[in-house]
């Protein structure tokens, strides 16, 4: 019974996500400045849900960081390359040594 209730909430969730996105791309192409003013207030409707300031603090430098280096982009290919670049460089420096680190204290417990 729970299972089709969550099945339930997830549609519901999916088709609102689907109905925001179709809002959101239609105000990016027809009025970009409104667009980023809603970018804006959830993203800080984000970082103000953050549990303690330290972590609100972090997530304002990332975003700050994120929109300094989109911002020297240039045009919208060379935002979506650095954003690639940006990703896999934290990928490969970041997650996958922890993920090794990880990988190697689970199997010292063997």
């Amino acid at each position: 019974m729970a299972g089709l209730m969550w099945e339930e909430e997830r549609e519901k969730r999916r088709s609102e996500s689907l109905k925001n996105h179709e809002r959101l791309s239609r105000l990016f192409r027809e009025d970009r400045f409104s667009f980023e003013r809603e970018r804006r207030n959830a993203i800080r409707e984000l970082i103000d849900s953050a549990p303690d300031e330290e972590q609100k603090k972090r997530l304002w430098d990332l975003q700050n960081s994120w929109d300094k280096k989109m911002k020297g982009a240039g045009s919208a290919h060379n935002r979506i390359v650095l954003a690639k670049v940006i990703f896999w460089d934290h990928f490969h420096n970041v997650w996958n040594p922890e993920i090794q680190r990880l990988n190697r204290i689970l199997n010292e417990s063997d």
